[in-house]
């Protein structure tokens, strides 16, 4: 599957995360080392964790669409 921004995720047994739910703020072609995700994960009264993921490390799964998502600068 194709993930986009605003996806939401679920990290799997592959990574540390594991279990853990985050949206995509990012995607980025690296060429010839694969796609990269940048995973915004909320932590209870501390924010949000960014972690990076690479797409051939198969360490997660699509879950859905995002209703609610962070506000971006160029966001009205």
């Amino acid at each position: 599957m194709d993930l986009k921004e605003n996806d939401v995720v679920q990290f799997n047994e592959n990574h540390k995360w594991r279990g853990s739910l985050g949206i995509i703020t990012e995607v980025k072609d690296c060429k010839e080392n694969g796609i990269r995700y940048q995973v915004g994960v909320p932590i209870p009264q501390q924010g949000t964790a960014f972690i990076f993921v690479m797409d051939n490390e198969n360490a997660i799964e699509y879950v859905g669409k995002a209703i609610l998502t962070m506000r971006g600068e160029d966001d009205d």
